[in-house]
């Protein structure tokens, strides 16, 4: 919603419209950032003379009053009003004469009846055509009309300043000047060569683009080169030569669910830019995402994807977005009104910003602290079944996995369910998850295998290294997973074997401990080992898979126990990427 504002023209503010009138008059910088921002980005929308009213004229001989037109102002994000007289107005015009040739007509000065109704109603239709006509043909030599409309004072009193700056890519440290003053762009190393492609290529075939995103997610995290800031700007916001940025790309003007399939993998990859369990550059990238300009992010169409129906996978992804660059650029209500420009938009947001920052102050825990609240967990539930500790004490293998699933005297303790998938943990070591899947087989299969690092949330490459028979090989699965401050590579390297019947099917993964020969397939900064088997039930269209792993590995388990008391939300999004794998098939 936007602010009404009032100046001059109230009557308690007589006394106060002298100063007001001689603080407009004081040259203004040419290169004022708030006088370049309005005329630059069209932000007065409309203006008109709404009233008028007699002020006691002290001073003339020949008059008792003077006659005060109310001026209304209608920018992007308030509206205003001020009170000017004639004489205001005939300086403003003799100063836009030099520079506009063409002006209506101005009402010539009467020494009798200068006062009357009939020549006021003709002195405020005629000084309102003026005014529209300045409006329509606004430049950035004409500062002095901006100076008579008061405007710098009315955004600098609303605590507009700070954020002037988001109407226009800012000319920082960063280099982010525009790039019509650009040559030719020209990419420094691989990776911002293949933006260049990714970005040609989300031009070109309007109908892949989901498909493009998820190639680009996959080429891009886990690299370690840096991408620069005008490559940045480009994949947001484009160039001038047609090619438009992802921000522009991901508009989608429905607000049927079915119809944002195709923007769901965008607003993924535009988040986990963003965020350091995926880009150890997040940092910086933020930093060139929040100078976009307010009106380049209201591209998006953002109310399209946070309003309708609540499913909408890009929902929460959006929300988040925006949080970030509300928080990153401190804006003010009406900025946010005007990016959102819904007000069904803006409750979501408002619901969204309360609930995420609930969950940030409640804070999360160490993992050193984690682990012991695990421990904690654990140690009350061990004095209840020495048949379970026998289990775990055994030597993590995939039979120890087999008979842990055989026997019903274990209780599993239920982590969360998410629309129907489920995670479970026996005192966590053995981590199992359920997911109730509408597929084939076959499909399941392939989500299990081939594509299962496209929703396996912080897996960003599974790589077969060594074909050994048919459904049987060396693989190398690629985390990218934080250490304290620090994001390092970790690969697991498993040999694989697929057992496939008529209505089920087996997966079975065994550490590769002696991996020095492999480990030319995959850089990384540390290898890890896991026990794994993972299960397959086909019956009436679901297929129901299930994964139980043994986390006997430190290095695992640093990283689960976070996810296993609900600190982080790593299940919810798995499960958002699997049914939009599934949803894309």
């Amino acid at each position: 919603m936007k602010r009404q504002r009032s100046q001059s023209w109230e009557p308690q503010s007589f006394e106060n419209s002298e100063l007001i009138r001689q603080q407009s008059e004081r040259p203004i910088n040419v290169e004022n950032s708030i006088f370049s921002m309005i005329v630059n980005h069209n932000v007065i929308k409309d203006i008109s003379i709404i009233d008028t009213y007699k002020e006691i004229d002290n001073i003339s001989m020949h008059k008792k009053h003077f006659v005060n037109y109310v001026i209304k102002i209608k920018t992007d994000y308030f509206d205003y009003t001020i009170a000017k007289r004639y004489s205001e107005f005939e300086k403003l015009y003799d100063q836009i004469s030099n520079i506009l040739h063409k002006l209506p007509k101005f009402p010539e000065k009467k020494l009798i009846k200068s006062n009357s109704k009939k020549n006021i109603a003709e002195r405020r239709e005629m000084l309102e055509q003026l005014l529209k006509y300045i409006l329509r043909n606004l430049n950035n030599q004409m500062h002095n009309f901006l100076n008579f409309l008061n405007i710098q004072q009315q955004f600098l009193k609303g605590g507009f300043g700070q954020n002037v700056r988001l109407h226009e890519m800012s000319k920082d440290e960063f280099g982010l000047s525009d790039l019509k003053e650009q040559t030719k762009l020209v990419a420094s190393n691989d990776q911002e060569k293949m933006i260049f492609h990714y970005i040609t290529k989300l031009n070109e075939r309007t109908d892949e683009r989901s498909k493009i995103f998820q190639k680009m997610e996959k080429y891009f995290f886990g690299k370690t080169q840096h991408l620069g800031s005008q490559v940045l700007k480009f994949m947001l916001i484009g160039d001038d030569q047609g090619q438009k940025g992802i921000i522009e790309l991901l508009k989608n003007t429905s607000k049927d669910s079915q119809s944002h399939i195709s923007c769901i993998s965008g607003m993924q990859f535009l988040r986990k830019m963003l965020e350091y369990d995926y880009n150890p550059y997040a940092e910086f990238y933020l930093k060139v995402f929040s100078e976009v300009s307010i009106k380049q992010l209201k591209k998006m169409g953002i109310s399209f994807h946070i309003c309708g129906n609540s499913k909408q996978l890009c929902k929460q992804d959006t929300l988040l977005l925006i949080y970030k660059y509300v928080k990153v650029n401190d804006l003010k209500p009406e900025f946010i009104s005007f990016l959102l420009d819904d007000q069904e938009a803006l409750n979501e947001f408002q619901q969204f910003k309360e609930a995420y920052q609930q969950k940030k102050e409640e804070g999360f825990q160490l993992i050193v602290d984690s682990v012991e609240n695990l421990q904690k967990e654990i140690i009350s539930v061990k004095s209840n079944s020495k048949e379970k500790l026998s289990i775990l004490d055994q030597e993590p293998s995939i039979e120890q996995l087999k008979e842990i699933e055989r026997n019903q005297s274990i209780i599993w303790k239920q982590v969360q369910e998410y629309e129907n998938h489920r995670i479970e943990h026996i005192q966590g070591q053995i981590v199992k998850t359920v997911h109730p899947l509408k597929c084939s087989l076959k499909r399941a299969i392939e989500l299990s295998t081939t594509q299962k690092h496209k929703w396996v949330n912080t897996m960003i490459v599974r790589q077969i290294v060594k074909q050994i028979e048919p459904n049987k090989q060396i693989i190398a699965e690629t985390y990218l997973w934080q250490d304290k401050q620090l994001f390092k590579k970790v690969v697991f390297f498993s040999e694989e074997t697929l057992i496939i019947n008529d209505d089920n099917f087996e997966i079975q993964m065994r550490p590769v401990y002696e991996c020095q020969s492999y480990e030319q397939f995959q850089k990384c900064d540390e290898t890890s080992q896991k026990v794994q088997v993972t299960y397959g039930i086909y019956n009436n269209g679901i297929t129901t898979v299930t994964i139980i792993q043994n986390l006997f590995d430190r290095v695992q388990q640093l990283q689960y126990t976070p996810v296993l008391l609900k600190e982080v939300d790593y299940f919810e999004k798995t499960v958002q990427q699997l049914k939009l794998l599934l949803q894309t098939q």
